[in-house]
C-alpha cells in the first residue's frame, strides 16, 4: 500500500476514534395515548376496532464533534418496534448542514409542503377516502440546508427516486429505480412577524416512475401578537397528463395564553378533470400544564369526486413529558 494511502486511512481512523469517544447516545420516546373516532357518509364504516391507542415510537440518537469542529449526528427511529427512519448528518458550521435521510422524512421542498399555523395536526390528518397531493422530494436521499443573512436555503436530492439500499454492506437489491427527485426552497423573514418562502422541484411520477412531475409552492405567514395567519399555494404539473393539481392552504392560530392555543385550517385540492374539489377543514386545540399536554382536532374531508361523500375524524391526545 502506498504511503499516502496509509496516511489517509490513519487520519480517517483517528477522526472516527475521536468521534466515537466523544459521541453521546440517548434513547427518547413519549408517553402518549390517543382516542380516534370517524363518522360521515363513509367514515363511520372505516374504523370498527378499539378507538384507543398508544404511541410506541423510540428514537436512538447520538452526536459528536470531530477535531475540525464539524458535528456529526445520527439517529435511528423505531415505530411500533420496526425501523421507520434513519439519518446521518454533518454540520459544517457556517457552511451549512448535509444530511442523508433513509426510509421516512422530508427532503428539500417536502419540508415546506404545509407550513400553516396549527395548534395540533394538519386539516388533512385522518383522511381516509384519498391522500392529499402535496409537493414532495421523496424520503430516501440527501438534504442540504444553509442560512445566509437570515435566509434559509434548502436543497433535496433523492437518487433513483429514493429506491436503493436500506442496509449497510450490499443491501441494495438491484430493484429498478425511478427518475431522480430534486428540489430547492428558500424562506426568510423580511420583517418582524412576516415569513415568506417558495420552492421548486421535480417529483417522481406515480405511474411512469422514470419521469417526473413539476412541483412548486409559495407561502406567507404573519404573526402579530397572539395571532398567526398563513396562506400557501402549491401546483403539481403531472407528467403526460392533463390532470394537474392545485392545492390552496389557509390557516389561523390564536394563542389564548401561554398554555392554551386554538386554530382553524382549510385545504382545497383542485384536480383538473374532477367534477368536485376535495376540501379538508379542521379545528385544533392544544393545552399544556407542566409536563402534561392535551391536544385534539375535529377534521372534515368532503368531495373527492362526489358531492355527498364526507368523512369526519376526531382525535384526542394525552401526553406526558418526563
Amino acid at each position: 500500500m502506498k504511503s499516502w494511502k496509509k496516511a489517509g486511512l490513519t487520519a480517517l481512523a483517528g477522526s472516527l476514534v475521536a468521534f466515537s469517544a466523544q459521541a453521546e447516545w440517548s434513547a427518547t420516546g413519549s408517553a402518549s395515548m390517543t382516542y380516534v373516532t370517524k363518522g360521515g357518509t363513509t367514515g363511520d364504516t372505516t374504523v370498527t376496532g378499539n378507538p384507543f391507542g398508544m404511541n410506541r415510537d423510540i428514537t436512538v440518537a447520538g452526536s459528536g464533534e470531530l477535531d475540525n469542529g464539524w458535528v456529526v449526528s445520527a439517529s435511528h427511529a423505531l415505530t411500533n418496534g420496526t425501523g421507520s427512519n434513519s439519518s446521518l448528518s454533518v454540520n459544517f458550521g457556517a457552511a451549512g448542514t448535509l444530511k442523508y435521510n433513509q426510509v421516512d422524512g422530508a427532503l428539500g421542498i417536502g419540508k415546506i409542503d404545509n407550513v400553516m399555523p396549527t395548534a395540533y395536526e394538519e386539516a388533512s390528518d385522518g383522511a381516509t377516502t384519498g391522500a392529499l397531493s402535496q409537493v414532495s422530494n421523496g424520503a430516501n436521499g440527501f438534504d442540504y440546508t444553509i442560512s445566509i443573512e437570515g435566509v434559509e436555503i434548502g436543497v433535496g436530492y433523492a437518487p433513483r427516486g429514493g429506491v436503493g439500499s436500506t442496509t449497510e454492506g450490499g443491501g441494495y437489491s438491484g430493484a429498478t429505480g425511478g427518475a431522480a427527485e430534486k428540489s430547492i426552497y428558500v424562506q426568510g423573514s423580511p420583517m418582524e412577524g412576516l415569513t415568506v418562502g417558495a420552492g421548486f422541484g421535480e417529483g417522481k411520477n406515480s405511474t411512469t416512475i422514470t419521469q417526473t412531475d413539476d412541483e412548486q409552492t409559495m407561502f406567507v405567514t404573519y404573526a402579530y401578537g397572539p395571532v398567526t395567519v398563513g396562506y400557501q399555494q402549491s401546483e403539481i404539473d403531472i407528467y403526460s397528463s392533463t390532470n394537474d393539481i392545485d392545492v390552496t392552504y389557509y390557516g389561523i392560530a390564536y394563542a389564548v395564553n401561554d398554555d392554551l392555543s386554538v386554530s382553524y385550517n382549510k385545504i382545497i385540492e383542485d384536480t383538473a378533470g374532477q367534477a368536485y374539489d376535495t376540501e379538508y377543514s379542521g379545528i385544533s386545540v392544544g393545552y399544556s400544564m407542566g409536563g402534561m399536554a392535551i391536544k385534539a382536532y375535529m377534521n372534515e374531508e368532503s368531495g373527492y369526486g362526489s358531492a355527498t361523500q364526507e368523512v369526519e375524524t376526531t382525535e384526542i391526545s394525552l401526553s406526558f413529558a418526563f
